[in-house]
């Protein structure tokens, strides 16, 4: 298992030599998104985050059909404000709350560098978490 601290810098270099396996056995949950939103990589650590399996997420959009709760200026219209000015990388705090128990989480988007993806890296946030 490839090992990927939770920060951006580490987040956006690590990807460029990551394969699909190691991106499901990432200890947090990692989302890669189209411009418009479509899912096209959703890994195990989210699938337990959210209870939903890649197979009925992966070609949905994000925003739309799998987490309505996203449609704010704060998760979505800062990514799709990134997407058009190509200023992307962004952390925040947010809570998820669609079909699920609320859970805070800690949100770290950023453009893959090798291909025109973008991807939301998602952690439960504990209490004591910083």
């Amino acid at each position: 298992m490839k090992r990927v601290r939770f920060a951006p810098d580490d987040l956006q270099n690590a990807l460029a030599g990551i394969s699909d396996e190691e991106v499901n056995d990432l200890m947090f949950g990692a989302i890669e998104l189209d411009s418009k939103g479509t899912i096209l990589n959703f890994n195990q650590a989210e699938s337990e985050l959210t209870g939903r399996k890649p197979e009925d997420v992966i070609g949905r959009n994000f925003f739309d059909d799998v987490a309505p709760c996203t449609r704010s200026n704060e998760f979505s219209g800062r990514f799709f404000e990134g997407v058009k000015t190509g200023q992307f990388n962004a952390t925040f705090e947010y809570v998820f709350d669609h079909e699920m128990t609320p859970t805070k989480v800690r949100i770290i988007m950023v453009k893959a560098i090798e291909s025109h993806t973008y991807w939301l890296f998602i952690k439960r946030k504990l209490t004591n978490d910083s």
